[in-house]
C-alpha cells in the first residue's frame, strides 16, 4: 500500500539516472490506492540536477507523494505515519 524509494549516492552518472527510472517506474506502475514516496540525497545529486527536477517534477504533478532528502527525515515519518493512518495500517510497537 505504501511504497518508498530511497537513492542516496555519492557518485555521479549512470547510477542517478538508474536511480529516476526506478522512481518513475516506481510512480507508473501504482495502483489508485497506494501511496509513493521517494527519498534521495548525496553529493552525486549536485552534479545530475536534471535528474533531480525530473523526481521533483514527479512530486509536482502528484505522481509520487512525497520528496525527501535527509534533512527533511523528520517530514518523512510524519507523512508515513499520516499515509499509514489514512490506510489503515497499524504501527509496530
Amino acid at each position: 500500500m505504501i511504497a518508498v524509494a530511497a537513492k542516496g549516492f555519492d557518485s555521479t552518472g549512470s547510477k542517478l539516472s538508474d536511480a529516476v527510472r526506478e522512481i518513475v517506474e516506481m510512480a507508473d506502475a501504482r495502483t489508485g490506492g497506494q501511496v509513493a514516496l521517494a527519498v534521495v540525497d548525496g553529493i552525486g545529486w549536485k552534479g545530475r540536477l536534471a535528474d533531480l527536477k525530473r523526481i521533483w517534477s514527479l512530486w509536482e504533478t502528484g505522481d509520487i507523494d512525497g520528496l525527501y532528502t535527509l534533512a527533511t527525515l523528520a517530514d518523512f515519518k510524519r507523512d508515513l505515519d499520516r499515509f499509514a493512518e489514512l490506510k489503515g495500517i497499524q504501527r509496530l510497537p
